[in-house]
């Protein structure tokens, strides 16, 4: 469920920013998604991005052992 927050929040948080640069700087919307995600040689959006990743990769690590923990209590009898 967290990771599919995430992705969602993402989604929503690009969109909308993309949505309020469209609307400043009178472009397309689809321009500025591009503009927005796009990696351009010498910016640092790999970092945004690195980050993300390791926010991602957080979540799915944090489910599973949500989940065993989940498995190991229904199956101790306590």
């Amino acid at each position: 469920m967290r990771t599919l927050m995430l992705i969602v929040l993402f989604v929503i948080l690009s969109i909308l920013v993309a949505q309020i640069d469209s609307l400043l700087y009178k472009t397309d919307l689809w321009t500025e998604l591009k503009t927005l995600l796009g990696i351009d040689p010498g910016s640092n959006k790999w970092m945004v991005y690195a980050f993300l990743l390791i926010g991602f990769i957080y979540s799915i690590v944090s489910g599973i052992k949500e989940k065993l923990q989940k498995l190991k209590k229904i199956g101790s009898f306590e």
